[in-house]
């Protein structure tokens, strides 16, 4: 059973889609389309069912799916017994959500070339839930999110690290000097927020809610960088994960809220599957991500 034909029935089980699969694997789909019959004719079953130009799994290929997955891992993990990090090749797929991806993954990932240079990177960021489910179906090796503490049994959490959300102001903003700050007068202000269905609004919905308090935002966007120039340029008060603003308050731009009957705490959650091999470049990825949480706390630690 070639490992090839293995590879291209998982892309093509990935994308329902022959055409495509044969682009994104630099083949001519005649080639993918006689790699998955071959398959078919050893296995002895169909894989597929061909409607037009959608494919869909039969009952034969999703049972091959993990099968197919486990073998391409065992391969490529023979294939890397040995060598160095400058050696090792291969894909990482990495899912992330906006935030984390701006404000702590960005950093990093000049020095994880430097250590992989081999290692081609594929980066997608979207919310913590869509994310989770691509890396149920295997499109992501791992996905670094922000959520609430979060125990799946099919998942392994590599890392997790608490990540606070706070009311933020620029410096000059009146509540910036004010202790406490009451959520009526975060709801009496001028917000700007991340878009209503995303993790950040869903959680100050819910807290000014819950004290019979309505708020109509001035600005949403999904862009957590676009909002900080914001508040920096004085407008408004935002809700949004600290290590957004932890650079911008160190430097005097921004101030964190001292608001009253309110502490919400997330964690910064790094996931792979249960049923994954855990690759070179996936564990080299989980060393860099504790080395750089590691740095941090010995800053924090100095300063204290």
């Amino acid at each position: 059973m070639e490992l090839r034909n293995l590879a291209t029935f998982l892309k093509v089980a990935e994308l329902e889609n022959i055409t495509r699969a044969a682009a994104q694997l630099g083949y001519a789909q005649s080639t993918v389309t006689t790699q998955i019959q071959q398959l078919e004719a050893e296995i002895g079953k169909p894989l597929f069912d061909r409607v037009g130009k959608k494919v869909t799994l039969t009952g034969a290929g999703q049972e091959l799916i993990p099968l197919a997955d486990r073998m391409l891992q065992l391969s490529q993990q023979a294939l890397a017994l040995g060598l160095p990090p400058q050696q090792i090749s291969g894909r990482l797929r990495l899912g992330v959500v906006e935030s984390l991806c701006v404000w702590e993954v960005c950093g990093l990932l000049p020095e994880y070339h430097r250590r992989y240079p081999r290692v081609s990177l594929s980066l997608d960021v979207d919310s913590g839930w869509v994310l989770i489910e691509r890396l149920r179906r295997n499109e992501l090796d791992m996905v670094f999110f922000l959520d609430r503490n979060l125990l799946e049994p099919e998942f392994v959490r590599a890392l997790a690290r608490p990540a606070k959300l706070v009311f933020v102001a620029n410096a000059n903003h009146p509540l910036a000097k004010r202790h406490p700050v009451s959520l009526a007068d975060i709801a009496a202000a001028p917000l700007v927020l991340t878009e209503r269905h995303g993790i950040y609004s869903k959680v100050l919905e819910d807290v000014l809610l819950s004290r019979g308090l309505e708020y109509e935002p001035v600005l949403e966007a999904n862009n957590t960088d676009l909002l900080v120039r914001l508040l920096r340029r004085e407008m408004g008060i935002s809700f949004l994960p600290e290590y957004v603003v932890r650079d911008s308050v160190a430097k005097g731009q921004l101030a964190i809220l001292d608001v009253e009957e309110y502490d919400v705490e997330f964690f910064s959650q790094l996931f792979y599957h249960k049923n994954k091999w855990l690759t070179p470049q996936m564990e080299g990825f989980i060393q860099l991500l504790q080395e750089h949480y590691e740095s941090q706390d010995a800053a924090a630690h100095m300063q204290d």
